[in-house]
Order: C-alpha cells, then sequence, then structure tokens
C-alpha cells in the first residue's frame, strides 16, 4: 500500500500546487475551508519531498497570503477566519515550521476577535467552529489574554441549564437551522463536546477555579447521562437531542465532526483535567468499540474528507494509538487508509476525489471536508510523523 499512498499524496500536491498558481482574490482565507488550509498541507509537503522547489513555491504562497488576510478577510470564525488562521500561526511558529509575524497588527486583530466574541455571546452563540468556543480556544492557545477567557468562562456559567440534582449542565442551541430545531448539540464541531475541550483546555493551561471545575465536571454527566445501549442503538451517544419533537433519536455516524469518536476523545481530556482516570478509561472504550463499526450501514461513511469522512476516522485513530498502543487502533488506522483510498473514484474529481455536500458531489480543496484534508493524513501516515497538528481539530 505504501508505493500507492506516496503516488497519491504527489498527485494530491501536484493538484493543489497547480491551484495555487491561479487562486482568485475572493477565495476564503481560513483555515478549515480556504487558503490557510492549502498552505498547512504544502508546508508538511514541502517537509515531506526535500524538494527546493517545492519549498520556494509554499514560502511564496505563505508571503502572499499573509500580505491579503488581514485586509482581506471578513470573518472572524474558527472555521473560516481570524480565529483559525491566528492560531495556525501560534501553530506554526510554536513548532518552528515557518515564522508568520503579524506583531505589527496582533493588537488590532486580537481586539476585533473580542469584540466579535462578545457579539456572539451576546447571542448565545458559542458554536466551535462558527461561534464564541473558536474564539476563545485561540486565545487560550496566544496566552496572553486571560480576561477575554473569564468572559467565555462567565457566559458559559451564565447561560448553562443547570440541574444541580443530577450534577449536569447543558447548554441549548439551534441544532437545526433550516428546520428552525431547538436542542442540545452533542459534536466536536458546534456542540456541547466542543464545551468540554474549551474546559478542558482551561484546566491544563492552569486557568481553573471552581467555577470551571463544576461546569467541566457537570457537562461531562450530561453527556454521560445520554449514553445509550450500543448493542441496541448502534452508537453510544447521538447526534443530537431535539426538543419538543417527536422525530426519534437516532444513532450518530463513525465522523470527527458528529459522533462516538468525538465524545470519545473529550472523554478522555476531560478526565485527564479531572485527575478522574475512570472518564479516561470509558473515553477509551467508547473509541476500541469504534475500531469495528465498518461497514455504510454502521458507519454514514461515502467520502473521504476529514470533516465526516474516512480520512477523519483514520486521523483519530492514529491519535489513539499513539496514546496507548493498542493493536485494535493500528488495525483499524489501515482499514481507513485503505478505505480513503478507495474513495478516489470519480473521473472528474480532483485526483479522484469528490465531496457530498447538500445531495451534490462537489471536487473540493479544502482541508476540512477537501483533498488538503486527505493529502494530509495520508502525508503523516506515510512519513510516520506525530501528526502534531491534528491539535487543531481538537483531539490532542
Amino acid at each position: 500500500m505504501g508505493p500507492l499512498i506516496k503516488k497519491k499524496i504527489d498527485l494530491l500536491a501536484e493538484c493543489i500546487f497547480a491551484k495555487i498558481q491561479k487562486s482568485e482574490k475572493n477565495e476564503s482565507f481560513g483555515v478549515y475551508s480556504g487558503q490557510f488550509g492549502l498552505l498547512l498541507f504544502l508546508l508538511y509537503y514541502s517537509r515531506y519531498s526535500q524538494n527546493e522547489k517545492h519549498a520556494l513555491v509554499t514560502e511564496k504562497y505563505a508571503e502572499e497570503l499573509l500580505d491579503l488576510f488581514a485586509v482581506k478577510e471578513k470573518s472572524h470564525t474558527f472555521c473560516s477566519g481570524f480565529a483559525g488562521i491566528l492560531y495556525l500561526f501560534e501553530f506554526l511558529n510554536e513548532n518552528r515550521i515557518i515564522n508568520l509575524d503579524v506583531s505589527n497588527i496582533q493588537l488590532i486583530l486580537d481586539n476585533y476577535l473580542a469584540k466579535r466574541m462578545r457579539l456572539d455571546i451576546n447571542q448565545r452563540i458559542f458554536d466551535f467552529m462558527h461561534g464564541a468556543m473558536g474564539v476563545g480556544l485561540y486565545f487560550l492557545k496566544r496566552k496572553t489574554n486571560p480576561e477575554y477567557i473569564q468572559e467565555l468562562v462567565d457566559f458559559l456559567y451564565k447561560t448553562a441549564e443547570k440541574d444541580n440534582d443530577n450534577q449536569t449542565f447543558k447548554w441549548e442551541s439551534v441544532v437545526d437551522y433550516e428546520n428552525n430545531l431547538i436542542g442540545y448539540n452533542f459534536s466536536l464541531c458546534h456542540g456541547i463536546s466542543s464545551i468540554i475541550v474549551f474546559l478542558s483546555r482551561v484546566v491544563e493551561n492552569g486557568m481553573s477555579n471552581e467555577k470551571v471545575q463544576e461546569m467541566l465536571f457537570n457537562a461531562v454527566n450530561f453527556l454521560l447521562s445520554q449514553q445509550k445501549d450500543v448493542s441496541q442503538f448502534g452508537s453510544f451517544f447521538p447526534s443530537m437531542l431535539i426538543k419538543n419533537s417527536s422525530v426519534p433519536i437516532q444513532k450518530s455516524r463513525l465522523a470527527w465532526c458528529y459522533g462516538d469518536l468525538g465524545n470519545g476523545i473529550v472523554l478522555r481530556q476531560a478526565g485527564k483535567a479531572l485527575k478522574k482516570p475512570d472518564l479516561e478509561k470509558r473515553g477509551l472504550e467508547v473509541l476500541i468499540h469504534s475500531t469495528f463499526r465498518r461497514s455504510s450501514h454502521e458507519t454514514s461513511v461515502i467520502d473521504a474528507g476529514i470533516c465526516h469522512g474516512s480520512a477523519g476516522i483514520a486521523m483519530i485513530f492514529r491519535r489513539m494509538f499513539f496514546e496507548t498502543q493498542r493493536d485494535e487502533f493500528k488495525q483499524a488506522i489501515s482499514y481507513w487508509i485503505n478505505q480513503t483510498l478507495n474513495f478516489s473514484r470519480f473521473e472528474d474529481g480532483l485526483v479522484g476525489y469528490k465531496t457530498l455536500r447538500k445531495d451534490q458531489w462537489e471536487c473540493d480543496y479544502s482541508l476540512l471536508t477537501g483533498i488538503s484534508g486527505i493529502g494530509l493524513v495520508l502525508l503523516s501516515y506515510i512519513d510516520d510523523n506525530q501528526q502534531d497538528w491534528d491539535e487543531l481539530f481538537l483531539i490532542s
């Protein structure tokens, strides 16, 4: 499988290099959705290929993006805007991959993000990818503005629905915008699971207090209160709980965005933060069970992207193998890497890949759902590197 993977990675890189030569000025700069996601793949590919030409083209692309993003980008979010881009800069500088210096405008950008975070707080939008939580995770990474972290902690405490008898905290949100359905979202990308990650990182950063500890413990309790009998339900956790609805609760898919993989990860992170090995063990049990879900009926996996496809599953199982060295994860990695290769099947795709979006198969270059993310997962696998970039997806 090795030679096939290497060939696929090279073809994906050629495709992305060709893309950046003709990038339009109105394209998104976002890490998940746009050009900085492409840059992340190219930076790793240049180190992998050891090709001077690749390195020079990638450095030039980085310089072009750096010159443009601050005046062209309009979004503040982690997915598509400044929060994700600036988090990426912190990561790249910290790991000495490339130095992207925005010190001359850092204060302006941080003040803008703080303002937008407050607007999201006022509208009760805690969404990681598109709201306050993504900005908060950037400020945690930056480690320069504890007052902004405290604002977000206070917001979460104030807006939580508290059940003191059962020791649960939960946060209501829109779970389906098209049908205006309200409920409780159990996902890394938009839901309560990302709140658990945020609070766990607050603890790990030495910024914890009684309020943070109480919220984290009770949010985990609420998540656990929704656990199902996996042998009957098909997954440990549902994707969401809809209020005032007769729609039956559905099992969750196998994916980074929603479902057991993300919730297994957050249980382990919360267990470490709270120093509760039983929580870590429960998360591990969820993740090990997930290695045996492989049929399309069990997983709902139909494409290769990181968000809801095979590459994202391989990414998570690699992280778990690094942490545990368990054979179940090693075997699952091989299976899902092979599935990722198999999803390259479209004659009019990007190196054979397309992404399903709203019942339409589309060519997609992005990190979150397209070939940049697919390429990054395949490259980390074949290069046998530590996949340190996966912290951008909240799993490490």
